[in-house]
């Protein structure tokens, strides 16, 4: 009996060992999920990578028009990562507060998990051209130009 004890206290410690790291990666900072999930493409200061990632610096204008809060959560970096939905919450709110700030609307309602999820569940079919349509109506908006 004593060294079936022994086995289960083993055994729990190794889960335990397995799962730890999992709750620790969860309490990350944004800045750091940020840095492990989005820096490859993004990069640094998000500036982008012409031609294959956008900047991240006019994310907040997207904020401004119909369609925009859901885009930004939508496009397949995003929805389709591996973060939870509250770390993709924190995650956006840290880049509209570091890269956006100065172009963030007043009274803007920070993302949470529950938004997250529900955009996540609906697919955007045509990224390309609903990106277009939004920085159209952004630049409609003269907050920026359609090439930023």
């Amino acid at each position: 009996m004593k060294a079936a004890r022994g086995s289960v206290v083993a055994m729990l410690a190794a889960m335990l060992a397995v799962l730890a790291p999992a709750r620790i990666a969860r309490a990350q900072p944004a800045s750091q999920l940020y840095l492990l999930n989005c820096w490859g493409c993004h990069r640094a200061n998000g500036e982008g990578i012409p031609g294959t990632a956008p900047a991240l610096t006019g994310a907040a204008d997207f904020l401004r028009v119909r369609g925009g809060r859901a885009y930004l959560i939508q496009v397949p970096g995003v929805s389709e990562s591996s973060l939870d939905d509250a770390q993709v919450a924190a995650v956006m709110n840290w880049i509209l507060n570091s890269f956006g700030k100065n172009r963030l609307a007043a009274g803007v309602t920070p993302y949470d998990a529950a938004e997250i999820k529900k955009y996540r569940a609906e697919r955007m079919l045509d990224v390309v051209g609903t990106r277009k349509a939004l920085v159209a109506k952004i630049a409609a908006l003269k907050v920026r130009s359609p090439g930023e």
